[in-house]
């Protein structure tokens, strides 16, 4: 008895082993590691003047739950990934901090999350106060 016990557990545990990836296909998206954030309005402003990209930054709060709710399932989609990391220097500021606080006072931010693009001035191109999910935020950065 004990051997039929043993043998159906191994039985089970190579069961659990087999590989559950897939081929890879032409019409795949492979997904993009993360967006790398620069947390200093400084250093984003020199690389966007050396790349010619504009700045899109995400100003946020630690106590904020749609800013939490944007990082943790808009920042993570492919799409959003990719139109960031290809077309924009990408900014993450707390609003309540250095340079984002000072960001939130010039500008006269009243709520977060505010999405911005700026030039490499730190003109603002674009605002947006309040939560956007993958389609909005998507349509934002056009």
């Amino acid at each position: 008895m004990k051997k039929i016990i043993l043998a159906l557990l191994l039985l089970g545990g190579f069961a659990a082993c087999k590989s559950k990836t897939k081929a890879i296909s032409a019409n795949t998206i492979v997904p993009m590691a993360r967006i790398t954030w620069l947390s200093n309005t400084n250093p984003a402003q020199a690389k966007a003047e050396a790349s010619g990209r504009p700045i899109f930054v995400d100003i946020g709060a630690v106590w904020c739950g749609y800013c939490k709710k944007m990082k943790k399932d808009v920042f993570t989609e492919d799409a959003v990934i990719s139109a960031i990391n290809a077309g924009f220097v990408p900014l993450s500021l707390d609003g309540e901090k250095g340079d984002g606080k000072a960001l939130v006072s010039k500008l006269g931010i009243a709520g977060f999350p505010t999405q911005l693009i700026l030039d490499a001035e730190g003109n603002v191109l674009k605002k947006n106060t309040g939560y956007m999910d993958t389609p909005k935020l998507l349509a934002f950065l056009k």
